[in-house]
């Protein structure tokens, strides 16, 4: 039987979830408490902002609407 995952947060005992409790920035695993990149202080944090920044800057660039003249 494969040994189970602990939460990878300090001090933290609780089994980790599968799936959503893996962080793909410092490829932890956590429980549901600290899954979160800003509840197990991630290391990945401020490039997982970054990421999402440019994300969203290039999804409104696309998006503007453009003025047409002479209509």
């Amino acid at each position: 039987m494969p040994k189970k995952l602990r939460c990878n947060a300090k001090d933290c005992r609780e089994p980790a979830q599968r799936i959503v409790g893996d962080c793909t920035f410092c490829s932890g695993h956590f429980c549901g408490k600290h899954r979160l990149l800003e509840d197990h202080k991630c290391s990945g944090l401020e490039d997982c902002k970054k990421q999402s920044h440019a994300r969203n800057a290039a999804q409104l660039e696309a998006e503007r609407t453009q003025v047409i003249r002479g209509v």
